[in-house]
């Protein structure tokens, strides 16, 4: 059974600055993993005032995507770390959820990892390979599912190939951790499915092509460090424990660590929830059709009205005509503006107020992921959407222990309000209330849809094709029947 330690302390309660002291305090090798590249300077500074205070001195490390080492992926540098560090013995590396579902960690023993927030767990990365159909097709087999995207499966040479060799393989080590995920599927009695949205591996040969294959991380990725502890508000009922509860072959053993009793010493304070839709969730569709945009618009005008001139946080999804540029336009401060991910950070603190209109629902491909796991869609979007809104929200005064002032936060929709509300229930110095905006803008009544979209396992969509199949026999053999009889009628007739 393995054991993993878990901190679900809630948000802006000291679970980072907990684990810094602990790390600092005694002589080890760390990974440490948090959610963005823009955390880990902030990181470095929190470690080295620890280290200071503690009279120790680690040596610290920043491996990130968006450094330049010669070409050498983030992968490579993180698997070479234990030979890096072999003779230091205090050592802490800081590096982003994304290099970790990106790494193999095969040589970490001796190591120990904290993972701050909860990983996205499912993973998935755009490729542009069109040079390289070949070896895809001497490697792996495509099985399409029907809906878009195909099971990916090792050849027999595929399954001779181990990770390490191509990880040695300058041309191809960026394909080691799917290699890896296709391996470990095809594990007798494996429960994950890795995916691509290629019919064939010729598809991609077209030099404009990009493709993107999916799968979930399982947390036995982890198993060669010697202790693995993770940071998260309410991990254990969050997707991400239920990708790995689903994935692991053996029970996980939980091991929690004590609550931090800092909670006691906040302030109290009121928590004022105000949202806009009262029936209909957000979603891209809603955002991007000519009813929504002119509530975007709308929404964006009423907020620039309500919140405080300047100090305030807001974040919306951004790209090309997105809420984000809408909400600009009718009148939100674009200094004020955060990207959606900013758990750990404490930089806002002093800020009293906070609006997040954001949707992050799961694609169709993601969907069928998710099916083929026998995982419920909507635990996807409590768990990155309304999770994502609650760290963003608790980077504002709620998380200062002496700041009374009363918080006030908008969000779209009522389903992420009463999550938002469930939260600061828990907390016995949040009075939290929430309320729908009345004298805010109409938001569109659902438009007519077709047929809703069927999202299918590949066992599902294997025995689906087989049915239509079968019916599609029985319809030519009916028809064949038919044929003859009229044939045979008509004989009659001229003989008649």
């Amino acid at each position: 059974m393995k054991k993993i330690y878990i901190d679900e302390s809630p948000a802006g309660s000291g679970k980072t600055h907990r684990a810094i002291d602990w790390i600092t305090c005694r002589t080890c090798k760390i990974l440490f993993v948090t959610e963005r590249i823009e955390m880990l300077d902030e990181l470095e500074i929190a470690i080295r005032w620890s280290a200071a205070r503690h009279y120790s001195n680690p040596v610290v490390v920043k491996v990130h995507s968006g450094q330049s080492k010669h070409g050498i992926s983030i992968g490579r540098r993180i698997a070479a770390l234990p030979g890096t560090h072999a003779e230091h013995d205090h050592v802490i590396v800081l590096a982003t959820h994304s290099a970790m579902l990106r790494s193999d960690f095969s040589g970490f023993a001796g190591w120990e990892i904290i993972v701050d927030e909860v990983p996205p767990f499912l993973d998935s990365e755009p490729k542009k390979t069109h040079l390289d159909a070949a070896f895809f097709r001497r490697f792996y087999h495509l099985e399409a599912n029907g809906q878009g995207w195909s099971v990916v499966t090792p050849t027999d040479q595929g399954r001779k190939l181990t990770v390490q060799s191509l990880r040695r393989d300058e041309s191809h080590a960026h394909m080691a951790p799917f290699h890896g995920r296709v391996l470990d599927a095809s594990r007798g009695g494996a429960k994950r499915t890795v995916i691509c949205d290629l019919p064939s591996w010729e598809a991609m040969e077209n030099d404009d092509v990009e493709w993107c294959w999916a799968s979930a991380f399982s947390l036995r990725e982890l198993d060669p460090f010697d202790k693995v502890t993770l940071l998260g508000n309410r991990f254990r009922s969050d997707i991400g424990c239920i990708f790995s509860q689903t994935l692991e072959p053996e029970p996980i053993e939980w091991i929690e660590l004590p609550p931090l009793e800092r909670m006691g010493e906040f302030s109290f304070r009121p928590v004022n929830i105000r949202y806009f839709s009262e029936g209909r969730t957000s979603s891209g569709n809603l955002f991007s059709d000519e009813a929504g945009i002119e509530m975007l618009r709308k929404i964006g005008s009423y907020l620039a009205g309500h919140l405080p001139a300047e100090e305030y946080i807001w974040s919306a999804n951004d790209g090309a005509n997105s809420p984000r540029s809408l909400l600009e336009e009718a009148g939100m401060r674009r200094l004020c503006y955060l990207t959606p991910r900013q758990a750990g950070s404490n930089k806002h603190a002093a800020i009293s107020s906070a609006a997040m209109i954001y949707s992050a629902k799961p694609t169709p491909g993601m969907e069928m992921l998710l099916k083929s796991l026998g995982i419920d869609p909507a635990l996807w979007t409590r768990s990155i959407e309304h999770e994502a809104i609650l760290q963003f929200v608790t980077r504002t005064s709620v998380r200062d222990p002496d700041n009374a002032s009363p918080v006030n936060l908008w969000v779209f929709d009522r389903e992420q309000a009463q999550y938002l509300k469930d939260y600061f229930d828990g907390l016995p110095y949040v009075a939290a209330t929430m309320a729908w905006i009345e004298d805010g803008p109409n938001v569109p009544r659902r438009g007519k849809s077709g047929p809703k979209k069927v999202i299918r396992t590949p066992e599902e969509q294997k025995a689906h094709d087989a049915e239509k199949r079968a019916v599609d026999a029985a319809r030519k053999r009916r028809e064949r029947a038919e044929e003859k009889l009229r044939k045979a009628e008509g004989k009659l007739k001229k003989a008649a």
